[in-house]
Parts: C-alpha cells; sequence; structure tokens
C-alpha cells in the first residue's frame, strides 16, 4: 500500500483543548465513548423505549430498504432502543463498501481492501436479512415487491437506498473510462486505475469536472483535484502540468461561504485553474476532448473544449430505478424520497421514513449527515408507531473532512444555513495534519465500530 512519507511542509499550533478532543475521538476511534462497563449500559439503557411501550410494539413490522450505512445504522439503532423489535433489512450485496474511503484509495493512501467488509458481519443482531434487491414500493398495500416477484409487508419502513453513479449521463463518458487516461473514484476499481494514471502521468492537462445535480459526497471531486495536484508538485512535475477543476456550481463551496472564502486562495495560490458554471457535456475519445457547456450568469450559453493527457470526468447522480419510478418521489425531487426535511418523514405516507443519500432533505450526501438522521429517523418512527407525533427534529448538519493536501486536511460541521457547527473544535478554516491523521485513522473506525453497531 502507498502511503504518505513526504516530510511535514510546516506545523501548526491549536489549543489544548482541541487537541485533547482531537486525541479522544481519534485515538480510540470512538473505543472511549464505550469504554467501561458501567457507562456503556447507563447509555445503552437511557435509549431504550420504557417496558410499556415494548409490549404495546412487539409485532409491530419494521422494514429497512438499503443495507449500507443508512440502512445499517437504522436498523441497529432501532434493535438498541427496541431489543425486541421485528426489524427486517432488505440488501443484496454481500460485500460491504467503505465509500468514504474511496478517495483514500485513489490517492494511494488505502488499499482495496481497506474499505470492504463482509456484510454479514455487519449486521445487527436479532434482524432478519433479506438477500434480494427491491422492485418496486407498494405504500397503499403497506409492502416492499423483491426483484423474485416476493413481497416484504411492513407496518413501519425506512428507505435507505442511497444513491447512484449514472455512467450514461454524459456522452463518451463511459468510454472514456476505457481508456489509458480516464478514472473516476466513484468506482473502486476505476478509482484504483486513477491511482496509477496519476503515478504514471509525466506531464500535459490535466481535467477534473464536477457535474449538475444531487452528488454523492460533494467534496470528494475536488479532494481527490487538489490531491493530484499535490501528488504532481512533490514529484517534480508540476510545471510540465496545468491542473483543471471544472465545475457546474458557481463557486467551490456555494452552500458555506466560510469555507468558500478560506480555501477558495489557498486553492487558487497553487495555480489550480478553477473554471465555474462549465458543466461536461461529452469527452471526444478519439481526440482526448472533453466538452463543455458553459452557462453565463447571464443566462447565455456557450461551449468550451478542454483537451486532456489526465481525465476525471464526474457522472451525474441518480437514485435507484425501484424509487425513481415509484410513488415515493415526486415531481421536481429527482427521483428522490419526498420527505419532511426535519422530521425525516414521508409527507404523503406517515408510517415510512427515509435516511441519507436517496432522501430529498437538501443536505449533504454523506456519512456524516447519517449520522446526525439515524437518531432523529429511529426516534421519530418510534414516537408515530406509539401514536405521538414525530419529537425530533434534523438541522441539516452534516460534515466534511476536506483533504486539501497530503497531510492536511481542513473538518467543519454545517447547517442548513451554511452555518458553522462545533467552531470550538474544528477551527474549519485552517489545514491540519492532525485532522489528516482523524480522517485516514480515526474515521473509519467511527464508522465500523460507532455509526453501524447503532450508538450514534
Amino acid at each position: 500500500m502507498d502511503t504518505d512519507n513526504r516530510p511535514e511542509r510546516g506545523r501548526g499550533s491549536s489549543g489544548m483543548d482541541r487537541r485533547r478532543a482531537l486525541k479522544w475521538l481519534a485515538g480510540g476511534a470512538g473505543a472511549v465513548v464505550l469504554a467501561g462497563a458501567g457507562g456503556g449500559y447507563a447509555y445503552r439503557r437511557s435509549m431504550r423505549i420504557s417496558r410499556r411501550e415494548a409490549n404495546h410494539l412487539r409485532n409491530a413490522r419494521f422494514v429497512v430498504a438499503g443495507g449500507s450505512i443508512g440502512g445499517l445504522t437504522v436498523a441497529a439503532r432501532l434493535r438498541r432502543s427496541f431489543p425486541g423489535a421485528r426489524v427486517t433489512l432488505i440488501e443484496p450485496k454481500k460485500v460491504h463498501h467503505y465509500q468514504p474511503g474511496y478517495t483514500l484509495v485513489a490517492a494511494g493512501v488505502y488499499a482495496r481492501e481497506d474499505v470492504l467488509f463482509d456484510q454479514a458481519e455487519l449486521l445487527p443482531s436479532g434482524i432478519e436479512w433479506v438477500r434480494e434487491a427491491v422492485e418496486t414500493f407498494e405504500p397503499e398495500r403497506n409492502r416492499v415487491i423483491l426483484a423474485s416477484g416476493s413481497a416484504v409487508e411492513y407496518d413501519y419502513l425506512v428507505v435507505a437506498l442511497g444513491v447512484e453513479a449514472d455512467w450514461g449521463s454524459t456522452e463518451g463518458l463511459a468510454d472514456a473510462l476505457k481508456t489509458p487516461y480516464a478514472g473516476n473514484i466513484y468506482d473502486l476499481d476505476s478509482g484504483q486505475k486513477f491511482r496509477h494514471l496519476v503515478r504514471n502521468f509525466e506531464g500535459g492537462e490535466a481535467v477534473f469536472t464536477f457535474p449538475q445535480g444531487f452528488v454523492k459526497c460533494g467534496g470528494a471531486p475536488q479532494k481527490i483535484t487538489w490531491l493530484t495536484e499535490d501528488y504532481l508538485r512533490s514529484a517534480g512535475l508540476r510545471d510540465n502540468c496545468r491542473v483543471h477543476f471544472c465545475s457546474a456550481q458557481a463557486s467551490l463551496f456555494p452552500v458555506v461561504p466560510v469555507i468558500e472564502r478560506a480555501v477558495t486562495p489557498k486553492i487558487e495560490a497553487r495555480g489550480i485553474e478553477n473554471h465555474f458554471r462549465e458543466v461536461l457535456r461529452a469527452v471526444d475519445v478519439s481526440t482526448r476532448t472533453a466538452i463543455f457547456e458553459k452557462m453565463g450568469e447571464d443566462g447565455s450559453r456557450g461551449e468550451i473544449r478542454r483537451s486532456y493527457d489526465l481525465l476525471h470526468p464526474m457522472p451525474r447522480f441518480r437514485t435507484p430505478r425501484a424509487l425513481r419510478e415509484s410513488v415515493l418521489t415526486a415531481e421536481g425531487l429527482g427521483g428522490q424520497l419526498e420527505i419532511d426535511r426535519h422530521t425525516l418523514v414521508h409527507k404523503r405516507f406517515p408510517n415510512i421514513f427515509g435516511v441519507g443519500d436517496c432522501a430529498a432533505t437538501g443536505a449533504p450526501k454523506t456519512a456524516a449527515t447519517i449520522r446526525k438522521q439515524a437518531p432523529v429517523v429511529v426516534e421519530n418512527l418510534l414516537d408515530t408507531a406509539l401514536g405521538r407525533p414525530p419529537s425530533r427534529a434534523y438541522d441539516g448538519t452534516s460534515g466534511c473532512p476536506l483533504l486539501t493536501r497530503y497531510g492536511r486536511c481542513m473538518m467543519f460541521e454545517f447547517d442548513f444555513e451554511g452555518n458553522l457547527v462545533n467552531e470550538w473544535l474544528y477551527q474549519s478554516t485552517r489545514e491540519t495534519r492532525v485532522w489528516w491523521q482523524f480522517k485516514v485513522h480515526g474515521l473509519k473506525r467511527l464508522y465500523r465500530h460507532v455509526m453501524i453497531p447503532g450508538w450514534v
């Protein structure tokens, strides 16, 4: 496995309170939260509903559609809150992918095996695992139809199907990824390929893109751009190439103005050429040309052609067909689940809840978002099942470990309004080595040993 062995470029300073907090989080990666039988037992008890409430729900059928991080976290937390809950999880895949690690695979920091888990080992105890794909939803009849044609009936349903890359969304993109000049981090094999393309790159035009619409982990296309530039610089190739970041957005971080103001000058100082309001419309493989539509602020449209020697083209994203073609979505949502973005309850079917990437909340589609949404989903689901109005509200909080260069990372959380959250801890506008270590060594442990078991 490739690792970053380069010397430090500088040494930052930070307050002791923050360093203690980071050591507490990263060193044990959640172990401290669970350490001590007494504390762990007390926390577990605090999550549970009462015996009377449990008796009332003993025959209720809870179904979770989707077994990635959103579905696993909700299922596990539901079992912790209600140990006798009858929970069925629908998920066809036997291998679980730690997708937040894909960028690090492409950057040569992780190996392939570092992001793969056995799905069976992650399942909460006491649940039924249906190893099939969802074919469609029939909410009027309270059932999910599977690919085999059989039905799974429910009293309460959580939709956690995520989103997928639409590799056919841009003309020539799929063909480009088959050539020795392009790769993409949203596919594990292609991400590994991209890592080798960068290592063998000798110079020329390096073009990275950012698509229209919702994006799974919107920071990732920028992270791989900046890490690639940093690698080329350390390899002594920076003077031999130009690095272009072409985005359909109007700026780097339009939803978080504070981060936008902090990041943009840092990136521009490194000579990375940002091109905004440029939408990748096609890739001409024969001439190695990326074709963009330039969208002017005045509504004008034009075409821009950029030749490339290294290309990281981004597809658009979509929800799985079972959701986007179902009655659970609505016009204008791009196939996403129609839910109230605060209660995470479906707007037309009050016994259906949504979590994670497939839900139309407007929040970033990241594991950090799920960490904040899962407790809200479970508590509001139990409220509904017990005949109470939903009591918890999701405020849009999400987070991003923004890898700006090898050994440096900016960490921040923000809400629906783009306001920074827990700034005392993150000192969000600073690039630090501590947060890099936490991203590389701590977050996966939190994902595996805190989120998936339902301790969030």
